[in-house]
């Protein structure tokens, strides 16, 4: 993962939750505005917990799917 770059997860990266928060740290510094924001793949929903408390995503803010085809994979998307 790029260090402080705001970027798009590839569909098959699996991100830590240190990277998580370490990509809405870099993208949320660039926007003021709100948006949605793909997340990129978890392999744990712990991360994705962790990622999403890390940057105070509110009520509605996160969308994710397990994906039990995926090999377990957690998709996500953020509200930000």
């Amino acid at each position: 993962m790029p260090a402080a770059s705001c970027y798009r997860p590839g569909a098959d990266q699996v991100l830590t939750a240190q990277e998580g928060i370490a990509l809405v740290s870099a993208c949320k510094a660039k926007r003021d505005d709100p948006s949605w924001h793909w997340m990129g793949n978890y392999g744990s929903v712990y991360d994705v917990v962790n990622v999403a408390n890390s940057r105070g995503v509110g009520p509605g803010g996160l969308v994710t799917i397990p994906n039990a085809s995926g090999g377990g994979l957690i998709p996500t998307f953020m509200y930000y």
